[in-house]
């Protein structure tokens, strides 16, 4: 049996960085898939791969000894988070708040518009800091900051995807995409597995935990 503290954990985590509404109303990126790896403000290591389609994206994390994905479709604004020792997985819908503690903030998942990176977004402004080479790709590095709390995240933006392949936020955190293979994964790497049972969070949250 997972113990309800650590569960509850990885279920804020990656419903945090990886929820339906993330995604909603974004343009979608270039498909590619890519190895990730995160440092939250604690200085936590997570690594995982992320994968993005047509029309969904996926990330799979090891986390808290746990193997866990999300998968978002936008267009039914829905994510799924699968919990693969438990063989069982979750659903959320955009508007939808975990009822805990949200994981790390990161960056939207989306592609941005490499002229002006935050034209759509009226409460940040963006300043380009010139191009760079990061992770192997080629990138311009652009400076985001929030104009009602003043925190700031720089973001390198891969100049053929449209798409951070490194994010570093003003509380330290930190996410990198690595090994870029350009291209849709097979649709099939967006399908809940075969004989997984889905979970009801409010359960979890009564004391009813999932078994191994």
């Amino acid at each position: 049996m997972l113990c309800m503290r650590k569960f509850a954990v990885v279920v804020a985590l990656l419903f945090g960085v990886f929820a339906a509404d993330t995604v909603a109303q974004a343009m979608f990126p270039q498909p590619f898939t890519a190895d990730m790896s995160m440092k939250t403000k604690n200085g936590e290591q997570i690594t995982g791969k992320y994968y993005v389609g047509t029309n969904k994206m996926r990330m799979d994390m090891n986390t808290h000894g746990q193997n866990v994905s999300n998968i978002v479709d936008p267009a039914t604004k829905t994510s799924y988070m699968i919990m693969h020792s438990q063989k069982m997985y979750m659903e959320m819908h955009a508007g939808q708040q975990p009822m805990m503690q949200r994981g790390p903030k990161m960056p939207d998942l989306k592609s941005f518009d490499p002229n002006n990176p935050c034209a759509n977004d009226p409460n940040v402004t963006c300043k380009n800091e010139g191009s760079d080479t990061v992770n192997g790709r080629s990138a311009d590095k652009w400076v985001f900051t929030d104009k009602k709390n003043g925190e700031v995240t720089t973001a390198w933006i891969d100049k053929k995807l449209h798409f951070p392949v490194r994010t570093l936020t003003s509380d330290g955190s930190q996410m990198d995409l690595t090994n870029i293979q350009e291209g849709a994964p097979p649709a099939s790497t967006f399908d809940i597995p075969a004989g997984y049972r889905k979970f009801d969070m409010g359960a979890m949250m009564g004391g009813h935990m999932p078994q191994q």
